[in-house]
């Protein structure tokens, strides 16, 4: 049997076009894959210019933040902030977006705590060191209050990761 220059020619083209789909899909695999360090893990945070610092992790898409500094409120006296939660995502390489939302109690309303004073929400760009061991960040925060109106601040951070320190 014979086979027509159009089935041949059908036959070449179709796989062409197959290779190049495998060969697409790969780059996109290749491009899907983790293209540098990774943001999971325990680091310490200094916010810049200050004496301020958090200890925050990631997990998987998840932010815990811990820190002991005052809040920014109008509000008289000692107040206690939260620890942080929030989420992050991955924008680009070693480039990650962070949203972190805490409260702010006034204990001097309410023994127990029960008054809120505020809400922050800080959004973050962290970009991680090639060795994955430190990175700087910039962020926004906007702190609500229960009162109405917003207290703004921005700034800029620079972070270590925390390492296991076996015991010598």
């Amino acid at each position: 049997m014979r086979v027509s220059r159009q089935v041949r020619l059908l036959a070449i083209t179709a796989a062409v076009a197959l290779a190049l789909a495998v060969s697409v899909g790969s780059r996109v695999a290749i491009a899907d894959q983790d293209d540098g360090p990774k943001i999971e893990g325990s680091w310490m945070i200094t916010i810049t210019g200050t004496p301020f610092k958090i200890l925050r992790t990631y997990t998987d898409g998840a932010v815990v933040d811990a820190y002991a500094f005052p809040p920014i409120t109008p509000t008289p006296g000692p107040l206690v902030n939260s620890s942080g939660h929030g989420n992050w995502k991955k924008i680009g390489p070693r480039t990650f977006s962070v949203t972190v939302k805490y409260f702010q109690l006034n204990p001097q309303l309410n023994s127990t705590f029960q008054i809120l004073d505020s809400i922050g929400t800080v959004r973050e760009t962290v970009v991680i060191s090639k060795d994955g061991q430190s990175y700087t960040s910039v962020f926004q925060t906007v702190v609500e209050l229960s009162g109405g109106g917003v207290i703004p601040n921005a700034g800029a951070t620079t972070a270590t990761r925390i390492n296991v320190e076996p015991l010598p």
